[in-house]
């Protein structure tokens, strides 16, 4: 007879999907239907009015007799490669979460989501390689060090001191909580970008059509008036010929420019170089380096409430923040950490640090809430990213109108101007 488990029902302010992550109900208010973890002796499930609302197993091209061959070992092949979806892993973490929270074992709680989620897809991949390894007596961080390309070193010690110290439900809480708002953050930024790359990049097409069919054709004929060529479309001839004539050439040096800055970034001097180019980039290198203070204060803050010592989250924080310049730095004061200076002392001397987190956190020292406030201070961030990735999308949207304007305004005239003239040609005659 399945049984509810204590204290935990849902009271309709999320539901969960499959793959998927938490979704608010924005359209009423009204009370939705109660979400329940429902456990029986075989199985653990989460319901909604008596109907399970994970579990459903749709069609997989490889699971089926039909697709157990090459096609599906070249699909189980793309899936595990095709890297894990943030929002799978958070809400693995979530459900997760609430299963050891109602006192469901771990074994059992990973064979729960392995047959609740999508069939065949990565996160059930790799539930079920992480079940394989608990099963054999692996802690679930242990198991989790198997797979560095889907969970962070920040993610396994988290979980692992959470193992430790019997919060493990809170930890991975917190971890589900803390990969929804960098979703949130990148989100925010790709959504303001979205419509300035999209409008340059078509112009660059548009401009490179006509420079290369359009320009040679009109070309003939202004040589054949035989007068003299507006300065303007002298340049625009010029730029049609060399781009008709070298082609090729372009297109080869773009590619081998595309490639050898990726290799390049891929060297540890070239990484080194390229993170620290970006802090520097104008307009840009200010919103970088405010989600990097964010990822700093909120890597460090969640491991520091998860009981890992100030030095190993640093270690841990440094590869967590995403910037060589950063890391090397993190790396040094945990260094000088060891010799007995304080974090605050050593990040007093950084242009990395802005004041405003050099004072904060040596407060944090002094008063042992450390965590608490850095946890502010990834707030602070976090919010004032989304403000200046919307205000830059504000500045940036008139600024390639004004772009666009100018540069089909110099092709028009650079065609119009000497038409003009022929015209003026034709009726003196």
């Amino acid at each position: 007879m399945p049984k509810q488990a204590k204290d935990f029902v849902f009271n309709g302010k999320e539901t969960f999907e499959i793959g998927g992550v938490a979704a608010k109900d924005k359209k009423s208010e009204k009370k939705a239907p109660e979400v329940i973890l429902n456990i029986d002796e075989d199985d653990v499930l989460l319901s909604k009015n008596g109907k399970k609302i994970l579990g459903q197993e749709p069609f997989s091209a490889f699971s089926s007799k039909e697709g157990r061959g090459l096609i599906g070992s070249i699909n189980r092949w793309m899936v595990t490669h095709s890297g894990l979806k943030s929002e799978d892993k958070s809400n693995f973490f979530h459900l997760l979460s609430v299963m050891i929270n109602s006192g469901v074992p771990m074994i059992k709680s990973l064979k729960s989501l392995k047959n609740q989620v999508k069939r065949d897809s990565h996160i059930q991949i790799i539930i079920t390689e992480l079940l394989d390894r608990v099963e054999s007596g692996q802690s679930l961080s242990d198991a989790m060090s198997f797979h560095k390309e889907e969970f962070s070193e920040m993610e396994i010690g988290m979980i692992e001191a959470g193992e430790a110290s019997g919060h493990l439900n809170e930890t991975l809480e917190g971890l589900a909580n803390d990969i929804m708002r960098r979703i949130e953050v990148q989100r925010s930024i790709k959504g303001a970008l979205m419509y300035p790359i999209a409008i340059v990049g078509l112009l660059v097409v548009v401009l490179s059509v006509m420079m290369i069919f359009v320009i040679p054709k009109l070309e003939s004929l202004f040589e054949s008036s035989g007068n003299e060529l507006p300065t303007i479309t002298k340049i625009v001839i010029a730029i049609s010929d060399f781009m008709t004539n070298n082609g090729l050439l372009l297109l080869a040096g773009t590619l081998g420019l595309v490639l050898g800055i990726t290799a390049f970034k891929k060297t540890n001097v070239g990484r080194f170089y390229w993170d620290m180019f970006k802090l520097r980039v104008p307009i840009f290198g200010g919103l970088f380096k405010k989600t990097y203070l964010a990822r700093f204060a909120r890597s460090l803050a969640s491991l520091l409430g998860s009981g890992v010592p100030i030095i190993k989250s640093l270690e841990i924080t440094s590869n967590a923040v995403g910037n060589e310049v950063y890391k090397r730095k993190l790396y040094l004061s945990g260094e000088d950490m060891k010799q007995g200076i304080p974090l605050a002392e050593n990040l007093i001397d950084a242009k990395l640090f802005p004041p405003m987190i050099v004072n904060m956190v040596e407060v944090g020292e002094k008063t042992a809430q450390l965590e608490g406030i850095l946890t502010k201070v990834a707030a602070f961030y976090e919010e004032d990213v989304k403000v200046s990735v919307t205000g830059m999308s504000r500045v940036l949207e008139p600024v390639v109108l004004i772009v666009i304007g100018l540069s089909v305004g110099a092709i028009a005239a650079a065609v119009m101007l000497p038409i003009m003239n022929l015209s003026d040609l034709a009726g003196s005659l």
